[in-house]
């Protein structure tokens, strides 16, 4: 039964009854049905989208650096009890991540409130029981409440992955912190299990240097170049001849980027040659600012570094 057909019940059922009445039967029903679906949610896990073509798959899928794609691909084979959550790439505030993080549990804030505000406001008339912390903090709780039911009915714990969050570093360092603390306090209790993917060295820095690292799994879990033979099976996939194929992975290696990027040029129509030219400019613009180029002033020391 859906929440709204709970509620639609509920109105015929009770509607002789005095308001009173009615609209305490009504505010616990719904807040029953929102529990409900919000342990429902971490039972069946978030199953998130993984839009890779066959032909982009190898031992590992290859989209972007490759590790979203991965960590989808893990998250929905794993299915039950994994909720994903991804950090909006254009998040220009803590609120973005609120949202995101509450649209991966289903859990829609405003209607959510505990059984006793949704009395005081539909008997009492409140209008002052609003839940005023920030969203990404309410769905945190509301997903530890769902975890625990989660444990005690298949006796492990759950697993929630935050992917992106150089992203949450850069609009909030904080809330990145108090993620890391609370995933340590509850690694401790094996309450839940917390996985935080990033593209950027210096999030994990910053987590490393913090005490709440020495519940951390190590080492870190590292999604690198792909190795020759990975690559070639990766470009024959994509329908690129052995010979061409060789020619594209010695100009750019196993970057995941570049191999894919230089991989669509090549299968758009473009010679090897217009490739390999734009891939050199690129560079030279790379080296003009940084100022590594022949009588730049970093011209000496950098060439002993290259």
């Amino acid at each position: 039964m859906t929440l709204q057909s709970a509620l639609d019940i509920t109105k015929l059922v009770v509607w002789p009854i005095r308001p009173s009445i009615r609209d305490i039967l009504y505010a616990w029903i719904k807040n029953k049905c929102n529990v409900c679906q919000l342990n429902k949610t971490v039972k069946k896990g978030t199953r998130p989208k993984v839009d890779v073509s066959d032909n982009e798959f190898v031992p590992r899928p290859l989209v972007n650096t490759g590790k979203t794609t991965l960590i989808r691909n893990a998250a929905r084979e794993v299915g039950q009890g994994v909720i994903y959550v991804e950090i909006p790439a254009d998040a220009e505030d803590i609120e973005d991540f609120g949202i995101a993080f509450g649209k991966s549990l289903n859990f829609a804030f405003e209607e959510r409130i505990s059984f006793m505000k949704q009395f005081m406001k539909k008997v009492l008339g409140d209008t002052h029981g609003t839940d005023e912390r920030p969203k990404w903090k309410r769905a945190l709780e509301a997903f530890k409440r769902a975890s625990a039911v989660y444990k005690a009915k298949h006796n492990k714990p759950s697993v929630i992955i935050y992917d992106n969050i150089a992203k949450l570093a850069n609009v909030n360092p904080k809330v990145l912190d108090t993620l890391q603390d609370d995933a340590k306090m509850n690694a401790d209790h094996r309450e839940y299990i917390a996985v935080f993917v990033s593209s950027e060295g210096s999030v994990p820095r910053r987590m490393e240097s913090r005490s709440a690292w020495s519940r951390a799994k190590k080492p870190i879990m590292e999604i690198g170049d792909l190795d020759r033979n990975t690559s070639m099976e990766y470009l024959k996939k994509r329908s690129i001849k052995e010979e061409d194929a060789k020619k594209l992975y010695d100009l750019v290696g196993g970057r995941i980027v570049e191999l894919k990027t230089v991989a669509d040029d090549f299968l758009s129509g473009q010679t090897f040659e217009v490739i390999k030219q734009s891939i050199l400019d690129e560079v030279e613009k790379k080296f003009k600012s940084a100022q590594l180029l022949p009588n730049d002033p970093y011209y000496e020391v950098g060439r002993i570094f290259i």
